[in-house]
Order: C-alpha cells, then sequence, then structure tokens
C-alpha cells in the first residue's frame, strides 16, 4: 500500500512538472506615473509650457511560454499614455501645417497609446532568467491642438523594429526578484528606448502572485515614423502585479 501511495505522488508531482513545461503563463497588469519633459513639433516646442497632467497611465503585458525548440515564446503588452494641457503663446508656433499666432490659448490632448508583440528566447532559466528577442511596436496615437479660432491633429501611426531583453535575479527563498526590461531602436531615423527597473516580491507564493513596484524611463525621437515629429523624455514610477502559472 504504501509503495503504490508513494508511486501516485510521484505520479502526480511529475504530471505536475510536465504541466508547467509544457505552457506557463506570465501576466502582469499596473499602473506607470511618468512626468513628461522635452520638445514636440516640428520647432520643439517645450512639452512642460502646457503643463502635462501627470495621470495614472495603464499597463499590460502578458505572456506566454512553451519548450518546443527554435520557436519564439509570445508576449503581448499595451500602454495607454495619453496626457493633457493648455498653455498662452508668447510667440507665433506651427504645429503641423498650422501656425498658432503668439498669445493664443492652446490646449493639447496627446496619445502615445502602442501595442507591442515581441517574439523572445529564454536564454538562462534558473535563479537568473535572460530573455532577449525582438519585439514589434505599433502606434496608434495624435495630437490634438485646439486654439480660439484653430485646430490640428497631427497622427502618430505605424511600426517600428525594436530589440528587447529581459534580466531577472530571483533571491533564494526570499521570494523577492529584482528585474530589468527594455526595448530599445533607431530604425530610419527615429529612436526610442523603454526601460524598466523593478524589484517583485512573490507575496502568495502557493498561487505565483506577487506585487512589483519600480521605476519605468521611455524617450522618443520621432522623426520620420508618422505626421508627430517629437523629442520627449516619459519618466516616473510603476506599481503593478503579476500573475505567473
Amino acid at each position: 500500500m504504501k509503495k503504490i501511495t508513494l508511486a501516485l505522488a510521484v505520479a502526480l508531482a511529475s504530471g505536475a512538472a510536465q504541466a508547467d513545461t509544457i505552457l506557463g503563463l506570465d501576466a502582469s497588469a499596473g499602473v506607470w506615473m511618468p512626468s513628461y519633459t522635452g520638445g514636440i513639433g516640428k520647432d520643439g516646442f517645450d512639452i512642460e509650457a502646457f503643463e502635462p497632467s501627470e495621470d495614472n497611465i495603464t499597463f499590460l503585458q502578458v505572456a506566454l511560454e512553451h519548450p518546443i525548440p527554435l520557436v519564439p515564446n509570445i508576449m503581448l503588452a499595451r500602454s495607454d499614455i495619453k496626457t493633457d494641457g493648455a498653455t498662452e503663446l508668447g510667440e507665433d508656433v506651427t504645429f503641423g501645417d498650422i501656425t498658432f499666432p503668439d498669445a493664443t490659448v492652446v490646449t493639447a490632448d496627446l496619445d502615445l497609446t502602442h501595442t507591442d508583440a515581441t517574439f523572445y528566447y529564454e536564454i538562462l532559466d534558473n535563479w537568473v532568467n535572460l530573455d532577449i528577442g525582438l519585439t514589434a511596436r505599433q502606434y496608434a496615437g495624435e495630437l490634438n491642438l485646439s486654439g480660439e479660432l484653430q485646430t490640428e491633429t497631427i497622427e502618430l501611426n505605424g511600426y517600428l523594429p525594436m530589440v528587447y531583453g529581459m534580466a531577472r535575479f530571483d533571491l533564494p527563498f526570499t521570494g523577492w526578484s529584482v528585474i530589468a526590461q527594455g526595448n530599445g531602436t533607431g530604425y530610419k531615423g527615429d529612436t526610442i528606448t523603454d526601460f524598466t527597473a523593478k524589484v517583485r516580491w512573490d507575496f502568495v507564493p502557493a498561487l505565483d502572485f506577487a506585487i512589483e513596484a519600480g521605476y519605468r524611463a521611455m524617450t522618443l525621437d520621432l522623426q520620420e515614423l508618422d505626421e508627430l515629429q517629437s523629442d520627449l523624455e516619459i519618466k516616473g514610477p510603476y506599481i503593478g502585479l503579476n500573475l505567473h502559472l
């Protein structure tokens, strides 16, 4: 009887381990609280003049992993980056094809929302985890400007290829991890970096449920992707939840 019970326990443990190996899911959701600096538009107008709102930005990331050789894992992520503000111009300023005259009060609504599809490989998978891959980032945003007599909409739509990397260091027997994750590109005159550094605490180990907090910094030097030209830096603290199955 003891031998049967032991064999059954081993079989169940082996089956659970095999199921985890066959397919894995890693999902994170959270909020990012950034500030905005830099220039926007052809003339590099200082975005801080608009006093852009520092609203919380929602963020979602889901990764699906498998053991099939040579076939990359896939991760989808989305960031809804939106802000607005207003300023009274101290000189004539051209946005897009419209020149807004001196002393005009201009309101601005900026949308830099984007979706990432990342294909990556696990190079290391133990207490040190290392992933590398490629990302296709799709922008679906715009800059809307409204003055007393004029309005202008500058589109930001298109795809950019990016290099992806992630390193995670698990602190044994603590439930804590340190993570660095980022994307970057220099493509046809456009340069973007998007980097997050964070710590993660697995506070419900039985469910692989964790809380994470850190800092995300993004730079956007856009010249050729679409109509919107910018040289922006967007950065601030980040907090979220993570589930790993």
